[in-house]
């Protein structure tokens, strides 16, 4: 006869380990034209939870990674924003009081002080995200289900290879060159049509770069082997197409450059499209596509950097 098997309970059973603590968020930074992590000086900060201010900066970790830790005031305010949820679903995802808020911007070190465009070294262009950590209760699980991946664009800076193929310019409006203003954080997207003559289409035309621009409406687009139509022999010139996103206007804050950045909303998502900053923010219009060669004169040729006259980025 067999003696029944106890059932476990503290007094029989010995601790195999225990959380030291618990991950609130961890996101790990992607440089967008490598797919490798991002080197460097970086800060990830916290500014909100929902709609509570919370500022608080992330942990830096090897390998373009940045945490913060379910702990202190953030564990509170968690619990508490967990609570409201729970009683009150929110109407959409950017109501969600358990979202959290951060910037991501180049610094000249980790422990730089609140950005400036004077502390900025512009090799990335900064970002402003909104992610929903998984939760229970307000207290996140001891897994890893709130690691992301976000990729951060080309800033003006970007290091470029010596045979690289690039777009870069500067995105500003006005009634005229002389009284044209910067437009901050536009969007640039470069397709490959597959005729050059057609008409415009951004829904058919196959995507081959991107670009965030930056507080002084800087651009740098970064192309790859899929900007070259498909043949034996390379051509001399590449017929592409520059399509530009403009936010609606705004005054800049002197106080807080990164107060006019877009805030995309990612929800739960590991990655995707906004995380990857291949989407537009809501709100942002779509202008006249251009079409190389521009009337300018501008063509863009492998490994060359195609520089776009300033009147052909001039909006009103």
């Amino acid at each position: 006869m067999s003696a029944a098997v106890p059932s476990l309970r503290p007094e029989n059973t010995v601790p195999a380990g225990r959380v030291g603590h618990r991950l609130a968020l961890g996101v790990q930074w992607l440089d967008a034209a490598t797919g490798l992590p991002v080197t460097g000086r970086l800060v990830t900060d916290l500014e909100a939870l929902g709609s509570r201010a919370l500022a608080q900066r992330f942990e830096p970790h090897a390998q373009g990674r940045h945490a913060v830790r379910w702990d202190g005031r953030l564990a509170k305010l968690f619990v508490l924003a967990a609570a409201e949820k729970a009683a009150s679903p929110p109407a959409t995802p950017a109501a969600d009081q358990t979202n959290l808020l951060l910037r991501v911007f180049g610094g000249v070190t980790p422990s730089s002080g609140r950005y400036l465009s004077s502390n900025d070294p512009r090799r990335y262009v900064p970002r402003r995200l909104a992610l929903t950590p998984v939760q229970t209760d307000g207290v996140p699980p001891s897994a890893t289900d709130n690691i992301r991946t976000g990729w951060l664009w080309p800033g003006a800076n970007y290091p470029l290879g010596a045979n690289a193929t690039a777009i870069r310019g500067r995105i500003r409006r006005g009634p005229s060159l002389s009284a044209a203003i910067p437009v901050p954080w536009a969007r640039v997207v470069v397709t490959r049509p597959a005729d050059i003559s057609a008409a415009p289409s951004f829904a058919t035309e196959v995507q081959v770069g991107w670009a965030h621009g930056d507080d002084r409406g800087e651009f740098l687009t970064v192309l790859g082997a899929a900007a070259v139509p498909g043949g034996a022999t390379l051509p001399a010139t590449l017929p592409l197409r520059l399509w530009v996103f403009l936010p609606p206007p705004s005054s800049p804050d002197p106080a807080d450059p990164l107060a006019g950045l877009p805030l995309e909303q990612a929800g739960t998502d590991a990655v995707g499209d906004v995380l990857r900053g291949i989407q537009a923010p809501p709100g942002y219009a779509a202008q006249a596509a251009l079409s190389f060669p521009l009337p300018t004169g501008e063509v863009v040729r492998p490994g060359r950097v195609c520089v776009v006259n300033d009147s052909a980025l001039l909006f009103p």
